[in-house]
């Protein structure tokens, strides 16, 4: 081999190793990464145990924290790379939208189009209920409402006029069993319809004028533009008969 050869294959060896540095040094980076999220959104991945329920805080902690951050904001390291973000849990938009049943459903079985994958198979049900009543609790301000003893409605109720309403505009705020579904940052906070005040201060004809002229100083917006008297009307019906008891319940 001549010595323009021996120049060649040395300089051709030389930036293959440095393109093989490169991709090594990238991808060792990768790995490093996906392996500090790895085991923090997952813990150390153990199948859960029949019996054996770990506290939420514990694995909000090892599973959730890498991506939703430690105060629940969504200010972590992954966030960068992740479109959409993650959830921050501190917004009043949260408390808005996430039912509870919903957040359940999302850990439980992962959201499509976004990074939060399924834990069904790493958590137990208990443990699902566990971190998200934590989340609810610690970041949403919400408290456990899992832990009501109200029921929801009978599909019956549900069913019925004023329940399809409530359903589509109420259930938000106040919550399938009445309770309040959330409060996070409003004050006053959502009416808790199943109190022993909201039996006697809230009249029915009260109700009729909250819900078409809204509630000033409050989250409680008019529907008289949206609804019918009778659909208003309806929906009283169905509040007072599912979530009130007492003498002006009638």
């Amino acid at each position: 081999m001549g010595p323009h050869n021996i120049m060649y294959s040395n300089q051709t060896l030389t930036e293959k190793n440095k393109n093989t540095g490169r991709h090594f040094a990238g991808w060792l980076l990768v790995c490093l990464l996906l392996g500090s999220v790895g085991s923090a959104m997952a813990g150390e991945h153990h199948t859960f145990v029949p019996g054996v329920t770990r506290p939420g805080a514990y694995i909000f902690h090892n599973y959730c924290s890498v991506c939703h951050g430690d105060k629940g904001d969504g200010q972590s390291r992954a966030k960068e790379g992740l479109d959409p973000p993650p959830r921050n849990y501190t917004t009043p938009e949260a408390a808005l939208e996430l039912s509870r049943e919903r957040m359940i459903s999302s850990v439980t079985n992962g959201r499509p189009g976004t990074a939060m994958i399924a834990w069904g198979k790493e958590l137990s049900p208990k443990e699902i209920e566990g971190v998200v009543d934590y989340v609810r609790a610690t970041f949403m301000k919400l408290g456990n409402q899992g832990a009501s003893s109200r029921q929801r409605p009978s599909d019956k109720l549900l069913a019925s006029r004023g329940g399809v309403i409530y359903m589509k505009s109420c259930v938000m705020c106040h919550g399938e069993t009445g309770t309040r579904e959330t409060t996070g940052r409003m004050q006053p906070p959502p009416r808790d319809f199943t109190t022993p005040q909201a039996a006697a201060e809230l009249t029915h004809s009260r109700m009729i004028a909250s819900i078409t002229k809204g509630r000033p100083g409050t989250a409680m917006m008019g529907y008289g533009t949206q609804f019918s008297k009778a659909d208003i009307e309806a929906l009283v019906d169905f509040i007072r008969e599912a979530y009130m008891s007492g003498p002006n319940a009638k």
